[in-house]
């Protein structure tokens, strides 16, 4: 189960889909009366940032999902962990890979400058390389996030080879198009076609494919993914018979039917054909 800790960051990213959510102030005790409840085994932890919480409220989280034997998702940009003391840091990482759990670090660009125009935050992408350099150093399992939209889209091959010279020990990348929510709802210039981002997509594919780095991709209908379509989340979770609120989220529209994938398909976001029309 997701579970935005904080809706505070330190970020102003142009696409947040978190931004709106109601301020609420973390109470430790009853988001661990909340876990104990859960019967799901994979938690995810979200905000905001949670590092906004306290190195020592997410401590504690860590060890009790350790005993509940629940797996840790952490949601995070990173830009904060170069101020958490190293020894702190090290206990929450230690906990956190006893859980089976990972760092999932959005990671908006492959340069500064692109990164101060995505997420307004300056220094942004100083900090996220050095947090996520500090974590591999940790021995933490990485997975980065990388939400595809107008600003950044032109750049995914780019942001491949990135990937391959600078962060080659992550575990895996998850390219995301933009959802239509938060900010990017407000301001839905922010959201390409799906035509004009998979060009781009499949090529930075290619780049990653041929280095032989794990990937994968969601929130994009699987007839933009040429040959990659078997990369995407829902079409392992659909071939699995896997029902969830990711299909909520989704719907296939007319032009849909006698489409090879109609079966293993989530479809286009709701958001995108508000915007669209069609895909």
């Amino acid at each position: 189960m997701l579970y935005p800790l904080t809706p505070l960051c330190n970020q102003k990213c142009i696409f947040c889909s978190a931004y709106g959510r109601d301020e609420k102030a973390f109470n430790l005790k009853n988001f661990l009366s909340s876990l104990k409840r859960d019967k799901d085994k994979l938690i995810i932890l979200s905000g905001g940032d949670p590092f906004l919480i306290g190195i020592e409220n997410l401590i504690y989280i860590a060890d009790f999902a350790v005993k509940e034997n629940k797996k840790i998702e952490i949601q995070t940009n990173a830009t904060l962990l170069p101020l958490i003391d190293i020894k702190k840091l090290k206990i929450f990482v230690t906990l956190l890979n006893k859980t089976g759990g990972y760092f999932n670090i959005n990671f908006p660009a492959h340069e500064y400058k692109l990164d101060y125009k995505i997420t307004n935050l300056k220094n942004g992408f100083k900090n996220r390389m050095e947090g996520i350099y500090s974590l591999n150093k940790l021995d933490a399992v990485i997975r980065i996030t990388h939400v595809i939209h107008k600003i950044n889209y032109k750049y995914l091959c780019e942001f491949a080879k990135f990937i391959i010279k600078d962060i080659p020990f992550i575990s895996w990348v998850q390219f995301s198009f933009v959802k239509g929510m938060g900010r990017a709802k407000e301001n839905k210039k922010l959201i390409p076609t799906y035509s004009s981002v998979s060009p781009f997509l499949l090529k930075a594919f290619e780049i990653l494919e041929r280095n032989g780095f794990r990937f994968e991709i969601d929130h994009i209908p699987l007839c933009f993914l040429g040959r990659f379509y078997k990369k995407h989340v829902d079409y392992k979770k659909i071939k699995n018979g896997f029902k969830g609120e990711y299909l909520k989220e989704k719907e296939k529209l007319l032009s849909c039917k006698g489409c090879r994938f109609y079966s293993l398909c989530s479809g286009p976001r709701k958001d995108y054909i508000e915007i669209y029309k069609k895909i």
